[in-house]
């Protein structure tokens, strides 16, 4: 990066948070994602502030730099991978979290993570109840621009159903609020539907291509202590889809609820068994791993016998094993992404959203590509919101076999198209579903011209959301 330019940047920031070392740089290169090979930026940046951050936009407007923004780096997809020779800005040292106790709500800063926040709400006895699998290093507003889902997103969808609003950062440097505190006299976040059209969503799911957030408010709930840690079995498909339809259509509150084939269970006990104390089973054809929870002890009574009957209504048995839902609840701040690495292998994923009732055709498609392709993987899921189903299928591999990871890549790019016509829907946009989703072509055009709006010099994360 010319040298001119990343004097100009350290004037913004201070030296000491500008760098362009070759340490440094392949530091940044990547990410935790195996989806994309590592790229070198020119330089790398930590404002501490949203007005810094305008100033390095107006800049990079201005000399067209390319820019990333990214946070804690726990990313799978992707979504923070820089361009040769762009700029990296880094947002971990914009920190604060604002209580708003009244308003039954709380604002952080951007290099805020869901550990360091969970830990303040619960002094409060309060928590924000949607929390992603790498929480414990993923800071929230990056988890907002990638409408992130993971434990509680059973019962309360994914992390934009929590948002009020986002102070973000225009590609031309202009700072916004969004939601009720665009008013600058509202005493703080209380609704996000205000002023007219939600712009605040414009911005989740953004993967920050249209801003870059640098404040998100989020709503808060008081904190639940009374949970029910059950495991369901069925033999076949359709039994356990049906069980978590008729869970949510009786307002039982599962803040956790996976499913497992048999094969994909006995590989994960494998992995954390021993670590959760769970005994050895013969798990059946489907497992539904339930962790239910409640504020009062007399509604989760209700609901876990309500559950056990909608369970042997449906030809499914009770399995007992509560040391799976709880070892999954009480470990989803760190134990999840760490699992995938037990064994030291590479793999690729594809996140979507399914239908409960379709969740079965995703395992079908993903199945038959391994067949196909002839690679080791698995799938797995858990409900993510009122009617929708998450699914993240592993395809293993090694980088270092040319012809596998060429085989893996096409294996990848093939399934994209082949879930999609099965109803799915992107758990992010990410790049691979470029050219993929035959039908959407005006919608496509229509989020390419907010795109071009937004941003007309095209600095800010290009090519990152559907290509675009």
């Amino acid at each position: 990066m010319n040298k001119k330019i990343v004097s100009e940047l350290a004037k913004i920031v201070g030296e000491e948070y500008t760098s362009t070392r070759e340490d440094v740089l392949l530091t940044y290169s990547e990410t935790a994602s195996m989806a994309k090979d590592p790229v070198a930026p020119g330089a790398v940046v930590r404002p501490g502030s949203a007005e810094e951050v305008s100033q390095i936009l107006q800049l990079c407007n201005k000399h067209k730099i390319l820019v990333t923004p990214r946070s804690g780096g726990s990313s799978l997809q992707g979504e923070a991978i820089p361009k040769p020779d762009g700029l990296v800005v880094e947002l971990l040292r914009i920190k604060g979290i604002t209580l708003h106790k009244e308003l039954r709500s709380v604002t952080v800063g951007t290099g805020v993570t869901f550990g360091e926040l969970d830990k303040f709400l619960n002094q409060h006895d309060l928590w924000v109840p949607v929390a992603p699998e790498s929480a414990l290093v993923c800071t929230v507003a990056a988890n907002v621009a990638v409408n992130g889902a993971g434990p509680g997103s059973s019962a309360y969808g994914c992390i934009a159903e929590m948002v009020l609003g986002v102070e973000v950062v225009m590609p031309n440097g202009k700072i916004i609020q969004t939601g009720s505190e665009a008013n600058p006299n509202a005493p703080g976040p209380f609704l996000r539907y205000a002023f007219g059209p939600d712009l605040t969503g414009l911005f989740i799911g953004s993967l920050g291509s249209l801003g870059v957030m640098t404040k998100v408010s989020l709503k808060t709930y008081k904190r639940m202590h009374h949970f029910h840690y059950e495991t369901y079995g069925f033999d076949t498909a359709e039994q356990a889809e049906k069980f978590l339809i008729e869970v949510k259509g009786n307002d039982v509150l599962p803040m956790f609820a996976s499913v497992y084939e048999g094969p994909v269970l006995n590989f994960f006990m494998d992995m954390v068994g021993e670590e959760y104390g769970i005994p050895e089973h013969e798990w059946p054809h489907r497992t539904v791993s339930m962790t239910i929870g409640r504020l009062r002890e007399e509604q989760l009574k209700s609901d876990a016998k309500k559950a056990k009957e909608i369970c042997e209504q449906l030809g499914g048995h009770v399995i007992g094993i509560s040391e799976l839902p709880q070892g999954e609840w009480d470990g989803r701040l760190w134990t999840f992404v760490r699992t995938c690495y037990v064994h030291g292998w590479h793999w690729r994923t594809l996140y979507h959203h399914q239908t409960p009732t379709n969740s079965h055709r995703s395992v079908e498609e993903i199945t038959a590509a391994m067949d196909k392709h002839g690679f080791l993987g698995h799938t797995a899921g858990f409900l993510s919101g009122h009617a929708s189903f998450n699914l993240y299928p592993h395809f293993y591999f090694d980088p270092l076999d040319k012809e596998e990871d060429h085989m893996i890549r096409a294996a990848h790019d093939e399934l994209a198209t082949t879930l999609y016509k099965t109803g799915a829907v992107p758990f992010k946009l990410a790049e691979y579903w470029k050219g993929r989703m035959e039908g959407m072509e005006d919608y496509m055009k229509l989020l390419s011209a907010i795109k071009e709006a937004l941003d007309p010099n095209g600095i800010l994360n290009p090519g990152v959301l559907g290509g675009i």
